[in-house]
């Protein structure tokens, strides 16, 4: 063979070599094997913070959870007499002592004037303001996911929103509420916040308004089947399912391809 063409032989072939070890190294590279690593399926929500070990719907809960590999942290808001928000469940508070207040009834001041009960920790807690857990969301960087309790009307959802505002980003919030009504105040004041309605309630009615409206859903556990998932999928929507802390709750959530699980455990590494 003439040793041109050797040459010019063995210089393709070498840059050819080089190629495919390039190749190679780059499909075993960090990055490479960041991008295979990266999560698939459903996000965690902390159900009204790590509720699993602090009172839920408080201060330390939420903190708890924003330290936390949670996608987001929900939480009840209710008002108080005086126009302010705060976190609970019910529509009493339950305090240390034994005693009750009426949120609905009771200013602000009243109720943070005492330590609520607490049967998860030794620390004396008390009452959460909305403020308070919208900045442990900011600092852990989680969606916070809003609970409506009630019918919220439109001054009181502009308030909800302007607090949201100056304490954190209405971006990274999301609504949920059983008031359905509720959720609509929220899409007419800001069509882009995403909406989910709660229900427990197999064949809810309203999922049809739902669908209708593009407002996705949040599903109590037993409800939840692979159809319903499928429906809301094939309208560009998503599901949420609560409140899963067995495995057997688990396992479903996943076979039936939800978006979502709201839990008060944690369920990450």
């Amino acid at each position: 063979m003439d040793k041109k063409l050797r040459k010019k032989l063995i210089t393709v072939l070498s840059m050819i070599t080089t190629t495919l070890l390039m190749g190679a190294v780059s499909a075993c590279s960090p990055a490479s094997s960041a991008r295979k690593a990266e999560p698939v399926g459903p996000k965690f929500v902390a159900h009204r913070g790590y509720s699993h070990a602090y009172p839920a719907n408080t201060e330390s809960a939420f903190v708890a959870a924003a330290g936390m590999s949670f996608y987001g942290i929900e939480t009840d808001i209710r008002k108080t007499k005086d126009d302010y928000f705060v976190c609970n469940h019910d529509a009493t508070v339950l305090y240390a002592d034994g005693t009750q207040k009426e949120i609905s009834s009771t200013k602000l001041s009243a109720l943070l004037a005492n330590p609520i009960y607490n049967d998860k920790t030794d620390s004396e807690v008390y009452l959460c303001t909305f403020e308070t857990y919208l900045q442990a969301c900011k600092q852990g960087g989680k969606v916070a996911v809003i609970e409506l309790k009630d019918y919220f009307n439109s001054t009181s959802v502009a308030k909800i929103l302007n607090i949201i505002d100056n304490e954190y980003d209405r971006k990274k919030v999301c609504f949920i509420s059983f008031s359905y009504g509720a959720l609509q105040q929220v899409k007419k004041a800001d069509a882009s916040i995403e909406l989910q309605y709660l229900s427990q309630t197999e064949n809810d009615p309203t999922f049809d308004l739902c669908l209708s409206n593009g407002i996705s859903i949040d599903v109590r556990s037993t409800i939840l089947t692979e159809e319903l998932v499928k429906t809301f999928h094939d309208a560009g929507l998503k599901v949420n399912v609560w409140t899963v802390n067995q495995p057997y709750e688990l396992e479903t959530a996943y076979e039936c391809g939800v978006d979502y699980i709201t839990s008060d455990l944690f369920h990450g590494e």
